[in-house]
């Protein structure tokens, strides 16, 4: 007679199965794993694609626009403008695009204060009023004037630079952009929340658009204008003048404007900024544009191109 399989055997070979399931489980887990990474991936860089062909879309209509708005204008740049018209989230296959324009002739230029600059002592005493106004130390305009200047010999700034966790020098140049300013002796993270809303990084010598400049900004018209006067020029953010003199026609205590040629009523830099949402992944894209006054085509061109907010 044949011996039936003794128990020992029989636990031996069912321990066996139990690991030929486990480990085909984990292997069938890993490949779907791996599928639905690789498919994630994809996806992805799929609507990147998308979003950025999307975003050269939004500069394009923001181009289409700056030139109607310069075409259709009254001769100035006001915050009711064709440009700061917002676009709303807009249905696009894939997701919603949404755009919005920010006049930065608005905003107090960092690069006017390059001491290679010739008027940059005029600038300077204006940055300060603005320093002065948003209650911060005026000593930060001679920090970024010393951050920008190329040939200052070594000073407590660099040893300040020197002197942090991760060492660095001073950029000897322009700024790139405003965010540098985070870099700056003096400037902690408290005064660059303050500062980052009423300063940009431009060409040299862009006057401020006082049709567009904020309450704090308008106080560097001049030593003897005061929050009350700023916020009356202001008008709550509907000023709509047709020049320089027609603010102090329009604020009889101001008798004079400290340097009228900082200012002006038409605005050249404009950043456009672009929402768009894919599949409930957000991207954002933003585009300095310059408008160049005349020409066939508005003298529209894109000096800089971003990824992600800057505010």
């Amino acid at each position: 007679m044949r011996r039936s399989a003794l128990p020992s055997q029989r636990g031996v070979a069912l321990l066996v199965a139990l690991l030929v399931v486990a480990l085909a489980t984990v292997l069938i887990a890993g490949l779907l794993d791996r599928g639905e990474l690789a498919a994630a991936r994809t996806r992805n860089a799929l609507r990147q694609e998308q979003a950025q062909a999307y975003a050269r879309g939004l500069e394009n209509y923001a181009a289409e626009v700056l030139v109607r708005a310069q075409s259709q204008s009254a001769g100035y740049d006001a915050n009711d403008s064709v440009w700061a018209i917002p676009l709303p989230p807009t249905p696009v296959p894939g997701g919603t695009i949404a755009a919005q324009m920010v006049d930065l002739n608005g905003r107090f230029n960092l690069n006017n204060l390059d001491p290679a600059y010739d008027t940059q002592g005029t600038w300077r005493g204006k940055f300060v009023l603005l320093l002065t106004a948003l209650k911060l130390d005026p000593a930060i305009a001679a920090h970024i004037a010393n951050w920008m200047d190329a040939n200052t010999p070594a000073s407590a700034d660099d040893q300040f630079y020197l002197a942090q966790p991760v060492p660095y020098r001073r950029a000897g140049r322009a700024f790139a952009h405003a965010s540098e300013l985070r870099l700056v002796a003096g400037v902690d993270g408290d005064a660059y929340a303050a500062l980052a809303p009423y300063v940009t990084a431009l060409p040299e010598g862009t006057p401020i658009n006082i049709n567009t400049a904020s309450v704090p900004v308008l106080m560097t018209l001049s030593p003897n204008v005061t929050r009350e006067m700023a916020q009356a020029i202001w008008q709550q953010g509907g000023a709509h003048y047709l020049d320089v003199d027609a603010v102090r026609q329009a604020q009889p205590a101001l008798v004079v404007i400290e340097h009228p040629e900082c200012f002006a009523v038409r605005s050249s830099y404009f950043r456009a900024r672009g929402l768009i949402t894919l599949d409930g992944l957000p991207f954002e894209f933003d585009s300095l544009i310059e408008r160049r006054q005349g020409g066939a085509d508005g003298g529209i061109r894109v000096l800089q191109r971003s990824r992600g907010g800057d505010d």
